[in-house]
């Protein structure tokens, strides 16, 4: 029965771990430039902790009252009756703006004196720069803030403790020595530099002494940090917020959120008081004027009694002056009501008008319209200059409240006018009641009547006195009891800082991480693009003819390493190929087998010889032919002169006899290639190349051609009528995959029969050995020429002596 052939005993076993293993094996045996990468980036990550600005970050936190989510009692609002007015009306959003807002970071720029200049120091290479606070040696002691030209660094060197050197970088070009305590004043600058504290020593011998510092704007301050401060509610519906800032020195962040908190507290405070405030400035005018009347009364009610030495009024005149006091009470309170509603007709007619609206409870108003109507737009008024820190003026939202402030004055103007006309008409009913009673009162004798007269301009003025001290004092006391809707609940220290840049420890995981992934993408990139053969996978992507053979990659110098090192694992890997032909070839046949590659130095002749040379050490007599006319290397593996053999026999310039040669190895003989023709391809197809292999068939068990590749001539395809089995060797990281694709266009037209594949030099260390042999084009320059000859693979190495004895296998 005829044998058959069977891939799967001759292929590696399938895994589905190969690519896995590849990989592995890409990684391991380039290690060297994943310790490269790992040193670099470790270095770079040190260079980044060692030199790099320390940044804080630092923290605190505030308890803002949300009215939305419940309202706390409001001192003021419980003082005064309708005191509604005097009630803070606060959106944490609103208030989270108000404390981002520029204004406010001005306001606290603005009292932060140490901010408003900048110290540096440098280091001795000026490499390194530290910013100072609070800490530098000396101090800048300047007059005004304003005058001082902002952003220019001055640089000073500490010669001795008297002594420093100034200089002005840029276009200034300016340098002089001074004494400390002198004063400077050149390019604008007005200022004088201090011991920072008097008797502390300013000029270190092992420090470079070299500092800089600049003026700075309380304005771009301000931005600079409201832009960096962080405002968040430690939860979703929270009151409690946390403000954070960043900054290279945690103490001087620290001391600007403990400002900001101050003078946020002060600010919301402020504007609470500034209803009472309003409301008592606007009761002490009142009072001036009816003080100054009540002096007035009282002077002449005292000189009437005396020059009279009148005491009481009769009964009748007590009844009428009873009558005259209510009404002119009456019409005074009236008066008092329609001095306010002019003072809103005012305020309302004023179209920008802002601040607070004084309550209509304070001058004893009750209408409920009028007080809904004006806290209102109190209300309105102070959430639009809220929303004023966060929104600019053309935004919806800002036009929205405008207009529902507008609508709300509108509504206020119409109360205001019915008010006044209401207050007009009860004024002139006091009026024609008081002229009634005058007509009594002109009935009673003229010393009573005069009485009663200057007793009623006292009474009356004296009755609205007391009535305005009542509400001062009320006001006064309900700006007392104002606290702030707001409080502090952690200040801002160095125990809620935290060091946030350079994350020294997270550099380094970083730096592993990336010197590992790096040498591994670069590695994985240059693999995506290498277009060598690898592995097996490599060809079974391109081409159907089964892979019979692995042989490894020789470490010795003899191109007959089967016979220097019989017990070798490359000698194993030959066994393998020769025991794969067995299943392609009949039993008892003489086979024939093509040795042949797609381009040159893939080791075709290595591996012709080591195959002859295996089979003929299993005792089977083996003739090994030389066919690559071109570029013939058996020759010099044997070490032969070039006449005669196969050119010479074909030519018919000799016989068969004349170039069977038999070499030092038992059961091999070889037939050199001779000299090279100039016409080898109609060499192969003389009657002479069938004729050879007729006689040659009845002598030998085994023959083996050395064949051109078949990339570049044809001389292997006019041989397929005599070979039976076809070894096509492909070498490892060297050949293209590109030229499988003619390996499985001839296995496709099926004009070579029993095509099979040799992966040659394979390094078991890794699948890219210990050099990176990389290439991404690979053309076919199989060039010949007589006097050229390109080295292969393993080069020129002599015929070791120890391949002198005789080696037969059993």
């Amino acid at each position: 029965m005829e044998p058959t052939y069977n891939p799967g005993n001759f292929i590696l076993p399938e895994d589905d771990n190969i690519d896995i293993k590849r990989y592995a094996s890409l990684f391991i045996s380039n290690w060297y430039w994943f310790a490269i990468s790992l040193f670099l980036t470790v270095t770079i990550a040190y260079g980044i902790n060692r030199y790099s600005e320390e940044i804080y970050s630092v923290s605190s936190t505030l308890l803002i009252k949300d009215d939305q989510l419940g309202n706390m009692n409001n001192n003021a609002a419980s003082v005064l009756p309708g005191g509604d007015i005097f009630k803070s009306q606060q959106n944490l959003s609103n208030e989270m703006g108000i404390l981002k807002s520029f204004s406010l970071n001005y306001r606290v720029m603005k009292e932060l004196d140490n901010f408003h200049v900048v110290y540096v120091g440098v280091g001795r290479r000026r490499i390194v720069e530290s910013r100072m606070y609070n800490t530098c040696p000396f101090k800048v002691v300047y007059d005004s803030l304003k005058l001082e030209p902002k952003g220019v660094k001055v640089y000073i060197e500490i010669l001795s403790e008297e002594k420093y050197r100034i200089n002005l970088n840029g276009n200034l070009n300016f340098e002089t020595e001074m004494r400390f305590n002198e004063r400077f004043s050149e390019y604008g600058f007005d200022f004088t530099i201090e011991h920072r504290k008097p008797g502390n020593p300013v000029y270190f011998k092992d420090n470079s002494n070299i500092y800089y510092f600049y003026f700075t704007d309380p304005g771009n301050l301000a931005s600079e940090y409201r832009a960096k401060l962080s405002v968040a509610p430690i939860e979703k519906d929270a009151s409690l917020v946390n403000l954070s800032v960043s900054g290279s020195v945690y103490g001087q962040e620290a001391d600007y959120l403990n400002k900001l908190m101050d003078v946020y507290i002060r600010y919301g405070l402020d504007n609470k008081n500034q209803t009472a405030d309003s409301t008592i400035k606007f009761i002490e005018t009142q009072l001036k004027i009816i003080s100054d009347s009540l002096s007035s009364a009282e002077e002449k009610l005292e000189k009437f009694r005396l020059q009279n030495s009148f005491i009481d009024l009769s009964k009748e005149g007590s009844l009428i002056q009873n009558r005259l006091e209510k009404f002119e009470n009456e019409k005074t309170m009236f008066e008092l009501q329609l001095q306010y509603y002019n003072y809103l007709s005012e305020y309302l007619d004023i179209k920008d008008a802002g601040g607070t609206i004084i309550s209509p409870s304070v001058i004893g108003i009750t209408d409920q319209v009028l007080i809904k109507l004006v806290n209102e737009l109190s209300a309105i008024q102070k959430e639009l200059e809220k929303i004023g820190f966060n929104l600019s003026v053309d935004q919806p939202a800002f036009e929205l409240m405008n207009k529902q402030m507008e609508g709300a004055r509108e509504a206020l103007r119409e109360n205001v006018r019915n008010g006044i006309a209401g207050l007009k008409l009860s004024i002139s009913e006091s009026n024609r009641k008081i002229s009634n009673v005058e007509v009594e009162i002109n009935k009673l004798p003229s010393t009573e009547r005069k009485l009663i007269n200057i007793q009623r301009n006292f009474d009356l003025n004296n009755t609205v006195y007391t009535y305005l001290l009542e509400k001062r004092s009320e006001s006064g006391i309900a700006r007392a009891s104002n606290v702030s809707d707001n409080r502090i609940i952690d200040h801002a220290s160095q125990y809620s800082s935290s060091l946030i840049k350079p994350k020294t420890r997270i550099n380094f995981i970083i730096a592993l991480i990336l010197g590992i992934i790096l040498p591994m993408a670069a590695l994985l990139l240059i693999d995506f693009f290498n277009d060598r053969i690898i592995d097996k996978k490599d060809i079974e992507r391109k081409t159907k003819v089964p892979v019979i053979g692995y042989i490894s990659h020789s470490e010795g110098k003899s191109e007959m390493a089967v016979i220097e090192k019989p017990g070798s694992s490359l000698a194993e890997s030959f066994r393998s190929v020769r025991t794969a032909i067995k299943y392609f070839v009949k039993e008892n046949e003489v086979a024939i087998i093509a040795v042949s590659s797609t381009i040159s130095s893939e080791g075709k002749t290595f591996i012709s010889i080591n195959l002859a040379a295996i089979t003929a050490m299993l005792g089977k007599k083996v003739l090994l032919i030389g066919l690559d006319l071109r570029k013939p290397r058996i020759n010099k593996v044997f070490e032969y002169s070039d006449s005669p053999g196969m050119s010479t026999y074909l030519s018919g310039n000799c016989d068969y006899e004349e170039i069977i040669k038999k070499t030092q190895i038992v059961n091999l003989f070889y037939a050199p290639s001779g000299p090279i023709p100039p016409n080898p391809a109609e060499l192969i197809e003389t009657e002479r190349m069938k004729t050879f292999f007729e006689i040659a068939k009845k002598e030998f068990d085994y023959i083996i051609i050395d064949t051109p590749p078949v990339a570049i001539v044809t001389d292997t395809l006019l041989l397929a009528p005599y070979v039976d089995v076809n070894l096509f060797i492909v070498r490892q990281r060297y050949t293209s995959r590109n030229t499988l694709e003619m390996i499985e266009q001839l296995n496709n037209q099926g004009e070579l029969k029993n095509m099979a594949i040799v992966i040659n030099d394979i390094n078991l260390s890794g699948y890219y050995g210990y050099g990176m042999r990389y290439g991404y084009s690979m053309g076919y320059g199989y060039s010949y020429g007589y006097n050229y000859y390109s080295r292969g693979y393993y080069g020129r190495y002599g015929y070791s002596d120890k391949t002198k004895g005789y080696y037969t296998e059993e």
